[in-house]
């Protein structure tokens, strides 16, 4: 069936008290923008039946998607899915498959068996699905009535990532990017920069262009008639700071660009503390390519472990283009990767000085014959110049792939 738009419903007094940050709201709605789908709402509820009933009947709409995150587990305040079973005036049944599901999963685990709150889980609307959960416990539930159809999801983004696409399919929300839209995402140039450059100029009409950005990144979202031509002519424009052109992520991007080569990384982290191996070891399958790295936070392991030479330090400083260099060329002679990377600087909020203010960074790349290295200067929280450190590291590594070097 057609979809036209959809309602987002985050659920759990977590949220709404801050205790946790909601992190599903933009993997739901790129996904569903990716077949073609716009959300036009999304609210935060607080874990009560009645909140939760009165918010799903307002979604209530042909040919709207409702999708749903948290208050699918076992415990008496996960009330989503009596709650959406009343606002549809439905009953709660045993699903077999669901049953089936958890029994497997405790199974597996090496567990004797479910205890009878887990089996609660179960319990799905007359007339809905349960579709598998890869990731835990509670099963995802797509629930078609009449001309609306309702997706029910965990509140664990990593069970949110597992069930997102399944459940999507499930209900029948199908097909590509919607007709007139296009996203380049970047790395790299800030987002005042971008804005100045395209906003308001021929190389984007007649579509109309959005920005979204993250520490390093921004995203370029294109909408209307054109979208496709100025997604083209934009991207000649930024050449290599455009590392896709759909929702892949940039380390995802490196990873594929290392594997095409057979070749391997390794990453020397200082500011980022761990940050940039994180981000790589988060792609599915990163242990093909990535042989690992060292956090060498101090001076004296900066010596100790990369060989970076005292003197270096003393006369160019801890944050330089030399040191970032030694890191690197440390890191990959230890590791025997054909490429590392390495970051050095001040994240702040204190220790920057007149001729290193915080957000001063030094990132560093060598490969086979050929290094380079790039200060940069980042704005923000201490949190967001890490961020931006490790994006651009990167993106640094991917251009240089894109580019054949070094």
């Amino acid at each position: 069936m057609a979809f036209s738009e959809a309602v987002v419903l985050l659920i759990g007094d977590e949220l709404l008290e801050g205790r946790v940050s909601d992190l599903n709201l933009a993997a739901v709605a790129g996904a569903l923008a990716d077949r073609g789908i716009g959300v036009t709402r999304a609210l935060i509820l607080p874990d009560s039946r009645g909140a939760i009933v009165e918010a799903v009947r307002g979604a209530i709409a042909p040919g709207r998607v409702i999708v749903t995150t948290g208050g699918l587990g076992p415990t008496d305040d996960d009330l989503t899915v009596p709650a959406v079973a009343e606002a549809f005036g439905l009953e709660l049944c045993v699903s077999d498959e669901a049953e089936a599901h958890i029994r497997s999963w405790y199974s597996s685990a090496g567990r004797a068996g479910p205890p009878p709150s887990a089996l609660r889980q179960a319990l799905i609307p007359s007339g809905a699905r349960a579709v598998a959960n890869p990731a835990g416990v509670a099963p995802g539930i797509v629930l078609p009535a009449g001309s609306c159809t309702t997706v029910c999801l965990p509140g664990v983004p990593r069970e949110v990532q597992a069930l997102l696409q399944p459940c999507l399919d499930d209900a029948g929300v199908r097909g590509q990017a919607a007709p007139g839209a296009a996203v380049l995402r970047t790395w790299g140039m800030p987002e005042n920069a971008l804005f100045d450059m395209l906003s308001g100029s021929s190389v984007c009409a007649p579509a109309q262009i959005a920005f979204l950005a993250r520490p390093g990144l921004v995203d370029v979202k294109l909408r209307g008639p054109g979208a496709a031509p100025a997604a083209d002519r934009i991207a000649g424009l930024l050449g290599e700071a455009v590392y896709a052109r759909d929702w892949t992520s940039l380390e995802a991007v490196v990873g594929r660009q290392l594997e095409a080569g057979n070749a391997t990384l390794s990453v020397a982290e200082s500011c980022t503390g761990g940050l940039l191996g994180a981000r790589i070891t988060s792609v599915p399958g990163s242990s093909g390519w990535f042989a690992g790295g060292v956090i060498a936070y101090s001076n004296y392991l900066k010596r100790k472990l990369l060989q970076v030479p005292g003197e270096v330090i003393v006369t160019s400083g801890a944050v330089s283009e030399a040191v970032a260099l030694a890191m690197a060329a440390g890191v990959r002679r230890l590791s025997g990767s054909d490429f590392a990377l390495s970051v050095t600087g001040v994240a702040g909020p204190g220790g920057g000085t007149e001729d290193k203010p915080v957000g001063t960074v030094w990132i560093a790349l060598e490969g086979p014959g050929s290094s380079e290295a790039r200060e940069w200067r980042f704005g923000g929280t201490r949190q967001a110049v890490r961020e931006a450190s490790s994006a651009c590291a990167i993106g640094m590594l991917s251009g240089a792939l894109r580019r054949g070097r070094p």
